[in-house]
């Protein structure tokens, strides 16, 4: 049987806050979930961070727990990986606590397929920037040896070497937007011959690179309007074979489509 995970990045439910446009989340995440439930029918969703847009440590727990209680309307289990706008004033035990989280970064074995979360707020870099802390990396390094199932990897800051200079803010901040430590990341990556595709959020933009024969996806904003007319509405549904493949379509105003096998 396939794996179907449903991907969502990038929500920053909240007030709107240049071109975030946090008060189009609830309506989008609505839309998403019904798509989730009528249509795709995952097995879970994994949400790649930056759920809100933060403004104060009671407005980041309620709005923290809003998007928890959004995305489990469509009725599977959720994974949440940590967006540098989610911890700068919730401490993370507060924050687990808020989308029952278990650990900072963890894996799961689920169907045939071994799924790893990665925290790329280890720490927090100027408040935007993420790093993968070498101590998170040794763990990584040991996790993938165990095992043998197709292994996929999920994290906020790419891993990849996108050009930074394609998007508004990031052309003038680069030490901002991709992971520290990412290419010890893409080395045990490879290394581990497991790994059959790497996803991320963080950049607003749908990228593909694939280095060292490993496909890293980096995902759209649900809500971002600086490249489309209004929110951008993007998604991902991902279906993950059972020998390795791996199919990906990106819904939205940016949609598209892409495999690897």
């Amino acid at each position: 049987m396939p794996l179907r995970i449903g991907l969502i990045t990038d929500i920053h439910h909240g007030p709107d806050v240049d071109v975030r446009l946090g008060s189009a989340a609830p309506e989008l995440l609505e839309k998403f979930t019904r798509r989730m439930r009528n249509d795709f029918h995952p097995d879970l969703i994994v949400d790649l961070g930056d759920r809100i847009n933060d403004t104060d440590l009671d407005a980041d727990k309620r709005r923290l727990g809003d998007v928890r209680r959004m995305l489990e309307a469509a009725g599977v289990p959720i994974l949440y990986a940590w967006g540098n706008h989610d911890l700068l004033n919730v401490s993370p035990p507060e924050a687990r606590a808020i989308l029952g989280k278990k650990a900072d970064y963890e894996s799961h074995e689920i169907g045939h397929y071994h799924i790893v979360i990665l925290n790329s707020q280890d720490p927090t870099i100027e408040r935007i920037g993420g790093t993968l802390s070498d101590p998170q990396l040794d763990w990584l390094e040991q996790d993938l040896r165990t095992g043998t199932t197709p292994a996929i990897v999920f994290c906020h800051h790419p891993l990849d070497e996108q050009d930074p200079s394609r998007h508004w803010y990031f052309r003038d901040h680069h030490d901002h937007a991709l992971a520290n430590n990412r290419k010890r990341a893409r080395t045990i990556i490879a290394s581990s011959r497991r790994v059959k595709a790497v996803f991320n959020g963080h950049m607003h933009l749908n990228t593909v690179e694939v280095i060292g024969g490993v496909p890293y996806i980096t995902l759209m904003s649900l809500v971002d309007a600086g490249i489309t007319r209004g929110p951008s509405g993007c998604w991902g549904e991902i279906t993950l074979g059972e020998g390795g493949s791996v199919e990906v379509k990106i819904r939205g105003q940016l949609s598209i489509a892409v495999s690897f096998r």
